[in-house]
């Protein structure tokens, strides 16, 4: 039979080294409640999206604007409905309240 033989070094550094994993995992494994989603009122004057071309359309699922000032930084309704047209982000900056399409509403 073979008897397996361990230096007490070994043992102390394989429970440290397990105790570390054990340690640093733990984490991955604990439930954490997932807060409930906001629910949109049914008159609320939000959308649940974005309006291509029209960066002042309120949207639900970004944060509030603020005032906004001429040459000020678009918000990220603005970015996002702007994507792709220089025109619309640039009107939204220098121009607030000013269309590229007017009438354009949804």
């Amino acid at each position: 039979m073979v008897a397996l033989t361990c230096s007490p070094q070994r043992v102390v550094l394989a429970a440290i080294a397990t105790t570390a994993l054990a340690v640093a995992l733990a984490p991955a494994f604990v439930d954490r409640p997932v807060p409930s989603p906001v629910p949109v009122a049914a008159g609320s004057s939000c959308v649940d999206g974005v309006v291509p071309l029209n960066p002042y359309v309120v949207n639900c699922n970004l944060p509030a604007r603020n005032s906004q000032i001429a040459g000020a930084a678009p918000d990220a309704g603005a970015i996002i409905a702007c994507r792709h047209n220089l025109t619309c982000l640039s009107y939204y900056v220098n121009y607030p309240g000013t269309l590229v399409v007017p009438g354009y509403r949804p």
